[in-house]
């Protein structure tokens, strides 16, 4: 351990006070040989904390609190990417939650009087892989915004409404409009989907006495989503 310091001599009966302690740890010398693996260094005879010396083996259970951690200690380089998840933020953090956009590549052919389901076959964007078969199904349970909208290839249909339909029933109904091309009807809602079975999808009704159909680009129908609140 290095030099001991030798000014007192103890003796079977002698006391050990604290002073004749203090002397001997401030007068001795402490040397490599008393590190242990790769915890301790030496600095000018003092014994130091290693770099890198402190690990989960050397911490006692519960000892680091948020307390203990200075505010800015903690940056987004020192947190490994996949640690970060859904299940670690707080309840009103959205953080990299689903988001998806999808529109309709070939027509849906809609009969009179009633709701069909509209055909989005192609994908702006779908970050976690959720919009499948036209209908989108979170894995992340939350409060998603929606929004949808669907068009008719003619000005002559009657009655067009966009519905979202949640696990198969009407969840929110849109409102219509007539331009120079066709007649459009927008939907936009919140609507809670428990990240296992739920799920949305985008249906059309008019009621006109012959088929209709929907028009097939993604700027005339379409469906989005994104997480703007966790559960």
């Amino acid at each position: 351990m290095g030099e001991i310091d030798t000014n007192y001599t103890f003796t079977a009966t002698d006391v050990i006070t604290s002073t004749k302690m203090n002397n001997i740890l401030d007068q001795s010398t402490i040397t490599a040989t008393a590190v242990f693996n790769s915890t301790l260094s030496i600095a000018s005879g003092k014994l130091l904390v290693a770099a890198g010396g402190i690990t989960s083996n050397e911490l006692a259970a519960n000892a680091v609190k948020t307390i203990a951690i200075e505010d800015n200690a903690v940056i987004t380089a020192k947190i490994l990417d996949a640690n970060v998840t859904q299940a670690k933020l707080g309840p009103n953090v959205v953080g990299n939650g689903p988001t998806f956009r999808a529109y309709a590549n070939t027509q849906t052919i809609l009969p009179p009087n009633g709701f069909t389901k509209i055909i989005l076959g192609a994908e702006t964007f779908d970050t976690n892989s959720n919009f499948d078969s036209s209908r989108f199904t979170p894995t992340v349970a939350g409060y998603y915004q929606i929004n949808a909208t669907f068009s008719t290839v003619t000005t002559s249909a009657l009655g067009v409404l966009s519905c979202i339909r949640k696990n198969g029933s009407d969840y929110a109904l849109g409102s219509g409009q007539v331009n120079a091309a066709a007649i459009r009807s927008t939907v936009s809602d919140v609507v809670y989907l428990n990240g296992s079975t739920d799920y949305v999808e985008l249906f059309g009704f008019h009621g006109s006495s012959i088929n209709i159909s929907s028009q097939t680009d993604s700027a005339t129908t379409f469906m989005s989503g994104c997480l703007i609140r966790s559960a």
